[in-house]
């Protein structure tokens, strides 16, 4: 940088000084700057830092407060909905990954997909039936509320052996998925109950609203702001009369 560009700064500087120091102590130059109304100043200076102290302390009780009690309600809502998003996912399992398919019949490690039908693989019964006059094989799929679906294949294009084996694996991959969900059961249980106990845990919340509405109250009724303010209006009272103008 040049030293023309050092100057234009530092003469910004000092003229900004100046006009602050007229606006603290207005009145002209001499009571902004003279030393004989040093002792004026400090005064002035001296109200002024109390009533600020005060205040800053105020505010900063009350902003540590408040981000007590943020911290609280975040805390209590972050469990909450981490026991609700568990719990979404043991109620409404994915399919999983794909397992093996014949035909129409896609088994995925939770469920089957039979065209455009999604079977959950809970509570899934499976049955093979063989019509041997026609050389078609039957593999009926009963889901858990009653409703059935039946799937037919053709000996031409899928052997009898190879339906068959596949009818023993849905019906071992469903047997597996109701010990599965006889575990996601239990879990499911034990986070409704993790749930109800989260929800009624609204102590540190309220504590810290307490403690909040407490600092609040404390410092609204503390009569050192109010006389410190009155000592702050009495020396600019001071100043005005000293220079015919009244400080902010």
């Amino acid at each position: 940088m040049s030293a023309i560009w050092w100057l234009v700064v530092v003469v910004a500087l000092g003229v900004g000084y100046v006009a602050w120091r007229l606006v603290q102590y207005p009145g002209g130059w001499d009571y902004a700057f003279d030393e004989q109304y040093g002792a004026d100043r400090e005064a002035l200076d001296d109200a002024r830092g109390a009533v600020r102290e005060l205040k800053g302390t105020a505010r900063r009780e009350v902003r540590q407060a408040q981000t007590a009690v943020a911290q609280a309600e975040k805390a209590y809502r972050s469990r909450i909905s981490r026991v609700e998003a568990e719990l979404e996912q043991l109620r409404t399992p994915n399919r999983g990954d794909h397992v093996d398919q014949l035909g129409q019949i896609v088994l995925h490690e939770h469920a089957l997909l039979v065209g455009d039908d999604e079977m959950p693989l809970a509570g899934l019964q499976v049955r093979f039936d063989l019509a041997r006059s026609t050389h078609v094989s039957y593999v009926y799929l009963t889901q858990s509320d009653g409703r059935d679906r039946m799937e037919r294949f053709a000996e031409d294009v899928f052997p009898e052996d190879t339906v068959r084996q596949f009818s023993v694996r849905l019906q071992n991959a469903a047997v597996t998925e109701n010990q599965l969900q006889a575990l996601r059961d239990s879990d499911i249980h034990k986070l409704e109950a993790e749930l109800r106990e989260a929800r009624k845990e609204t102590e540190p919340v309220e504590t810290a609203r307490k403690l909040l509405e407490g600092t609040r109250a404390r410092h609204s009724s503390d009569p050192q702001l109010p006389k410190a303010q009155a000592a702050l209006d009495d020396a600019r009272d001071v100043w005005q009369e000293l220079t015919g103008r009244r400080p902010l």
